[in-house]
């Protein structure tokens, strides 16, 4: 059996602003890869998870 992969909701969006980067299913955080590390910096707000799947 194998085991089942949480997701988040498809189609959504970088939360940094004016990054349009489409964030994966697998990705639960508000923010891509590239802006993640700089949003913490300047003490941007995370959105909270939250599964869709």
């Amino acid at each position: 059996m194998a085991k089942t992969l949480k997701t988040s909701a498809d189609g959504r969006r970088c939360a940094f602003p004016k990054c349009n980067c489409l964030l994966s299913i697998y990705n639960h955080e508000s923010y891509c890869h590239v802006h993640r590390d700089q949003a913490a910096q300047e003490g941007m707000r995370k959105t909270p998870y939250r599964h869709y799947g």
